[in-house]
């Protein structure tokens, strides 16, 4: 198990260290590329939402969203984004969710709004010597999340974050009493984004240190703390419009973690696993993504990505190294920030899954 953890740290170093960026030439579209004012300042559409998961079966709902600046002076700051996520599905999981992502004062500050509430049909797998296998449980969720950053210096930003959820799962186990749990969490975030784009990056990294902290005096049940890192690098190729993205991201789980704080392989990190077979209280993924652009407003990509979890809720698991790779497809939305909605497919060891897209995956 710590051959494969060191194997798996020494690439991530490999894909963090930002000296291997190619960056494109002053001339090329991609360092001329900027999320500047657009035409309108006001840009809305509606989009249709289908997915489906192995666990949660079809989704079908839509995805309002909406890009504008909140000042036709600044000329700096990027587009801000809200908008919704709303879907049903064939296990009767259902989930509503409103976010927005404000940029103002000349890039100067960064906040983040997220809130919502659903009711999910989800699994995970036990290992038992009796009778091993997944085990279905429901959780109903309310939760809001509020984080401010502000331009400390050139391209770092400093901020902090809050977050409140109150959590219901019932497991379908005899005798299995419902968990209803609260989570209150204050934490620090610290990142340093040289991207050219924040929704579309040609070229240029982002780089995130977030922690988490869920104290006794904030009325948490379980005490403990969360701290994540995350690295992404973007190099143009080819034609200049092609991308070579790549990810690291590492969370590590300290102190008491209750089910639902746990780490699960799965989405952003690593698409592939819908069936939430891994989980533990830390994990570290690393993948890569070739983002192709042939024509005006279509797109596709594949990637390709590993990731393994440690404390893992079935011993099994622990140090597990799980592959996953897939490919998908982009329809820009906002042109003029190059903002995509998309659809993949991908797969992993034993498992699938099709995810529905709002921009990229990171």
């Amino acid at each position: 198990m710590y051959q494969k953890w060191a194997l798996l740290f020494s690439v991530l170093l490999f894909w963090a260290n930002p000296q291997l960026a190619q960056a494109p030439s002053p001339s090329s579209p991609a360092s001329q590329s900027s999320d500047t004012a657009t035409d309108k300042n006001f840009n809305f559409i509606p989009v249709p939402y289908m997915d489906y998961n192995r666990s949660l079966g079809f989704s079908l709902g839509a995805v309002p969203l909406a890009m504008y600046h909140l000042s036709k002076k600044d000329t700096i700051s990027p587009s801000s984004i809200s908008g919704g996520v709303g879907f049903y599905s064939t296990t009767q999981s259902w989930f509503v969710v409103q976010f927005n992502r404000f940029y103002f004062n000349r890039d100067n500050y960064r906040v983040t709004l997220i809130g919502g509430t659903g009711n999910i049909n989800f699994q995970f797998f036990l290992e038992n010597p009796i009778s091993p296998g997944y085990i279905d449980y429901n959780t109903v969720a309310d939760f809001v999340k509020v984080e401010i950053q502000r331009k400390a210096y050139k391209k770092l930003y400093l901020g902090i974050n809050y977050s409140y959820s109150k959590v219901k799962t019932e497991f379908e186990v005899d005798n299995a009493p419902p968990l209803v749990d609260f989570f209150n969490s204050i934490g620090a975030v610290a990142s340093i984004d040289t991207r050219d784009n924040v929704y579309y990056p040609h070229k240029g990294f982002i780089s995130n240190i977030n922690y988490s902290s869920f104290p006794e005096f904030m009325d948490n049940t379980y005490v403990s703390e969360k701290i994540e890192f995350e690295y992404n690098h973007f190099y143009t190729v080819g034609n200049e419009r092609d991308i070579i993205a790549t990810r690291g991201y590492v969370g590590m789980g300290l102190g008491d973690l209750q089910f639902n704080q746990q780490f699960v392989v799965g989405r952003t990190d690593i698409r592939g696993y819908s069936l939430g077979k891994y989980r533990g209280n830390q994990i570290i993924a690393l993948q890569s993504e070739f983002r192709y652009n042939p024509f005006k407003k279509l797109g596709f990509v594949g990637f390709c990505g590993i990731a393994s979890v440690f404390g893992a809720i079935n011993e099994g698991d622990d140090g597990l190294i799980l592959p996953g790779m897939g490919v998908g497809v982009r329809y820009i939305v906002f042109e003029k920030n190059h903002m995509n909605v998309g659809l993949d497919a991908a797969v992993g060891k034993g498992d699938w899954g099709l995810y529905f897209k709002i921009g990229e995956s990171f």
